[in-house]
Parts: C-alpha cells; sequence; structure tokens
C-alpha cells in the first residue's frame, strides 16, 4: 500500500528529470481528477464564476473561449465516462450548462465568447464544431436530449451559413470565406454528424456525414499514376490536404466520424476507422505529433475509443497486418500522454508547454501566437489523461 501511494504521488507530483510511466488506468483518473483540481484553483474567475483563458488574466474579456474550454469539458466527460458516479455527471452537467450561454441567438450559432449576442459578432465554423461534440459528450454521459439538441444547433449553424454548395467547402467564419480545404472543419462537422444521426437516427445527419466524408477526402492529396496512358488516383486512407499536410486534429475528426458511423451499423465504417487509426500510426511511425496539444488531444481520444469500439476490434481481427495493432495503438496515446507529464509541467504541475518541452510563446497558430499560462494548454492533456484512464488497455 505504501508503495502504490509513493508511485502515485510522485506521478501527481510535477515531472523531473526521470521519465516516468504510469502503471495502471487509476493513476490516469487520478491525474485527470488533480489537472481539473488545478484549473479550478488556477483559472477560476470569481467575478464571473468561470475559468479565465490565461494565469491572472487581466483583459478587458478574460474569459475563456471555445478553443481553450473545449479541453476542459473533455477533461470532465471523460473522467465521468470513466466513473460515471452522481456526482461526476453533476460536473458534466454543469459545464455544459454553462456552454449554453456561448450560444448567439442572433446568429444561430455559438460564439467563441460567452454572453457574445450581438448580429455582428464574428463565429467560427470549427468552433461550432468543437461545441457540438462537447454537447455530445455530455448527452453520452447523462443521457439528456437537451445536449443533443444544443449540438444540432451548432451542426444547422455549420451547414446552413458556412457550407458553401457550389465549391464544397466551409468558410473560416461567418464573416470570411473559405481560404483553402479546411479540413479541420470538414472533419468536425462529419463527426457531429455522425453522432447526431447515432443518437437520432435521422437520416438526414447521416447524408450530411457521408456528404462531409467524400469533400474531405476530395480535398486530401490524391497521388496519381499512370497506367496505358490514363491517370488513376489513389488515395492513402490519410488526409493530407496539399495547403495544410496531415494534422492531427483532423485524422482525428474523421476517424471520430467512422465509429460514429461503425457504431450505428454501418460496417464498413468499422474497417475504415480501423484502416485510418492505422495508417495515421504509421504516419507518424508510433510518436507523438507534437503539434498542438488541443489537436493532438482530438487525435488520440479517437484513437483510444477505436481502441475500445468492439466492432472495430473485429475488423482489426480479419485484417490485421503492416505491425499494427489495438494495443499498439493504445500506447501510441499512452506515449503522447507521458510526453506531457514529463515535459509540459511547471513546478506547480500545470501543463502551461507543449508536449515537447517548448514554450507556448514559441509556437504560432495561423492568426494569434499562443501565450505562457493559456488554460489550453492545461486541459488538453488533461482530457487524454481522463480518456486513457475511461479505456483500458487492452492484453
Amino acid at each position: 500500500m505504501a508503495l502504490a501511494l509513493a508511485v502515485t504521488l510522485a506521478w501527481l507530483a510535477p515531472a523531473s528529470d526521470a521519465k516516468k510511466r504510469v502503471s495502471h488506468s487509476g493513476q490516469y483518473l487520478k491525474l485527470a481528477k488533480k489537472g481539473l483540481s488545478d484549473a479550478r484553483r488556477y483559472w477560476w474567475d470569481s467575478q464571473h464564476n468561470w475559468f479565465d483563458d490565461r494565469l491572472n488574466d487581466t483583459d478587458q474579456n478574460p474569459l475563456g473561449t471555445v478553443w481553450t474550454m473545449f479541453g476542459v469539458w473533455e477533461a470532465y466527460s471523460g473522467v465521468a465516462t470513466a466513473q460515471p458516479t452522481p456526482s461526476h455527471k453533476s460536473d458534466v452537467e454543469w459545464f455544459s450548462n454553462f456552454a449554453e450561454s456561448y450560444f448567439n441567438h442572433a446568429l444561430g450559432g455559438y460564439g467563441p465568447y460567452p454572453g457574445s449576442y450581438a448580429s455582428t459578432d464574428t463565429l467560427w465554423y470549427d468552433d461550432n464544431a468543437w461545441w457540438g461534440l462537447g454537447f455530445m459528450d455530455a448527452y453520452q454521459v447523462t443521457h439528456d436530449q437537451r445536449y443533443v439538441n444544443d449540438a444540432a444547433a451548432a451542426l444547422n449553424f455549420m451547414d446552413s451559413s458556412g457550407w458553401n454548395k457550389s465549391t464544397h467547402t466551409f468558410g473560416w467564419n461567418n464573416k470570411q470565406s473559405n481560404a483553402g480545404s479546411n479540413l479541420e472543419t470538414l472533419g468536425g462537422a462529419a463527426a457531429l454528424a455522425a453522432e447526431l444521426y447515432e443518437a437520432t437516427g435521422t437520416g438526414r445527419y447521416r447524408q450530411m456525414a457521408h456528404r462531409y466524408i467524400r469533400w474531405g477526402q476530395a480535398r486530401a492529396n490524391w497521388t496519381y499514376k499512370k497506367h496505358k496512358k490514363k491517370r488513376h488516383h489513389h488515395w492513402h486512407g490519410i488526409y493530407r490536404a496539399k495547403d495544410e499536410g496531415p494534422l492531427s486534429y483532423i485524422e482525428g475528426t474523421f476517424l471520430g466520424a467512422d465509429l460514429a458511423l461503425c457504431r450505428s451499423g454501418q460496417d464498413t465504417a468499422c474497417m475504415s476507422a480501423w484502416q485510418l487509426a492505422s495508417k495515421t500510426w504509421t504516419h507518424y511511425h508510433g510518436r507523438d505529433p507534437f503539434y498542438k496539444p488541443p489537436a493532438d488531444t482530438i487525435l488520440f481520444r479517437y484513437v483510444l475509443r477505436t481502441v475500445g469500439e468492439p466492432k472495430v476490434q473485429q475488423a482489426a481481427s480479419q485484417n490485421p497486418g503492416g505491425g499494427i495493432s489495438l494495443p499498439k495503438l493504445w500506447r501510441w496515446a499512452r506515449k503522447a500522454g507521458e510526453d506531457a507529464l514529463n515535459n509540459a509541467r511547471n513546478k506547480q504541475g500545470l501543463f502551461v508547454k507543449f508536449w515537447d518541452g517548448s514554450k507556448a510563446s514559441s509556437h504560432h497558430d495561423g492568426y494569434r501566437s499562443y501565450s505562457y499560462g493559456q488554460l489550453l494548454t492545461h486541459g488538453a492533456p488533461v482530457a487524454l489523461l481522463a480518456w486513457l484512464g475511461a479505456i483500458k488497455e487492452p492484453q
């Protein structure tokens, strides 16, 4: 007992020079719970009764944005999935109910900041995908139809306002048209539509999921080979847009779409999920992508759900090969979690760096730079730890 306690406390403490490994799933849950407790301790804004975006945030609008808060929401849902106690379910309900305050009634979609209701606001379509998926996770935990309706509102806004029927692409936001493949939004929409179909059985959502998957593949980087003077295109099974390249959360969201369709009875989607997960492992050589914490967590969350899905397990047994296995996929996710634990924490045990140990401020994400002490760098690995605790390592 004393030895087990010592091991647990060593993991709860900030990282040292020695590399560590969690020995059983219960420790992942302890770490996730501590991460959530730390989020409340260090980022809580008592004036606004919500989380700040950064440590000691003094901005005029200090609260966490959608992209910042998605990882924290995932962490609450992951813990409740692993241990569906009344207390953990209540935590998910509390968070999800506040998440509804991000809805902009004037525009019909979710804004990046709570309480932003003006018709002149900028609403991001990928934000609506993440928020919709958060509500679907809340539904899986609570079985409250309210959250399905919240998720449907996000998808309806995306499809009616953001989807271009001529170019078959999503815009970036309600004020800016598409500037590239934007596969991250396509993947998020595909996963959300598929999960809504799984929950409701509504055929329109299934059609939307198939449409987004089809055009996501069309926007992917196809290779062409000549055969008898004819060109034949071959899709390698991984989404690598020419203007973006493979990105962890793009592979993750399309994997999520396959999984939801698989659970809904589409057997070909089960095989597609297994193949996409395997090919993504191969692309990254089983290593941490080290892209950005929220994006990498989206990938590994769906990798873990692939491992835990019985129908995918059956598909994997029917199509083994390439040296990939479900245990290897699980260990890949564990490797990412260990990278975060060993490299990303400060002296207080907060995840304020990227998982390779680099400073957040050294990274730039398109239109913004990351800052020290953002809740998004903390919440994302906490969510991964929660899902590692929820989905056990296969034998």
